[in-house]
């Protein structure tokens, strides 16, 4: 068993891990206890791999997900359902919440918009199809940088960085996707916010020069005529025409 772990565990990066083997190999014997009576619906590969998995989060180790799927044999969703299981049976401790990342940091002023940030990356990930256990703390932990970069809000990302389970050029990819995401949909929203506002001080300058200007009110310019009043009068001569055309 020992040299196959060890074998399984190469395979994801984990092998030269300080204590991982002992750690997996307890989570094991530990797991066999508890679903005594939950048999689980995978083979031991998969087993070992994501007893590996768990025993790095435990050590504060980063564990390339994608490749200890791929070495699983296991679906995506397979694979996190069965870890998520696994870490209920072995009572493996839930990742902080985004409330509880910042009050441990002192970045209490930031937590609400760093909710924000990360339902709109799960609306933006669920609208294009594309899956992701989005209670992976890699998530949260990124939405509490992002929130302080839009806040100003100085944050100390080598501390950050060992609460998302990522290694660091793991954290630079997932970095690089959230800054993408939210210059098109962030920034997206708040640019309609800047245009309505636009089109509602306009408005408010057109209505004000059509009250002031008290020589020939008649004759101004039709890119200024309200849209609904424009729209009715359209309607109106098109019906005038076809009246006339039946006469």
């Amino acid at each position: 068993m020992s040299t196959l772990m060890e074998q399984l565990l190469n395979k994801i990066g984990l092998r030269d891990v300080p204590n991982i083997i002992e750690k997996t190999s307890e989570l094991m014997r530990l797991l066999e206890l508890k679903s005594a009576n939950i048999p689980l619906q995978i083979n031991e590969y998969a087993k070992i791999v994501i007893c590996g998995d768990i025993s790095a989060k435990v050590l504060g180790i980063a564990c390339d997900q994608e490749q200890a799927i791929k070495i699983s044999g296991l679906r995506k969703t397979h694979y996190i359902n069965n870890r998520r299981m696994m870490e209920k049976l072995l009572d493996i401790n839930k990742p902080l919440t985004i409330k509880e990342v910042c009050k441990k940091l002192n970045l209490n002023d930031v937590w609400k918009k760093a909710e924000e940030l990360l339902q709109l990356y799960h609306n933006v990930m669920s609208s294009e199809n594309i899956d992701v256990d989005i209670n992976h703390p890699q998530y949260s932990i990124m939405a509490v940088f992002m929130a302080c970069k839009l806040c100003k809000k100085k944050v100390s990302k080598p501390k950050l960085l060992p609460l998302s389970n990522l290694r660091p050029t793991q954290w630079q990819h997932l970095e690089q996707r959230w800054d993408k995401l939210l210059a098109l949909h962030y920034k997206e929203s708040a640019n309609n916010k800047d245009e309505l506002s636009n089109v509602h001080n306009n408005n408010a300058q057109q209505t004000a020069e059509i009250t002031n200007n008290t020589k020939g009110s008649q004759q101004l310019p039709s890119e200024i005529e309200d849209y609904e009043t424009w729209k009715a009068r359209m309607l109106n001569e098109a019906k005038a025409k076809l009246q006339g055309s039946e006469m």
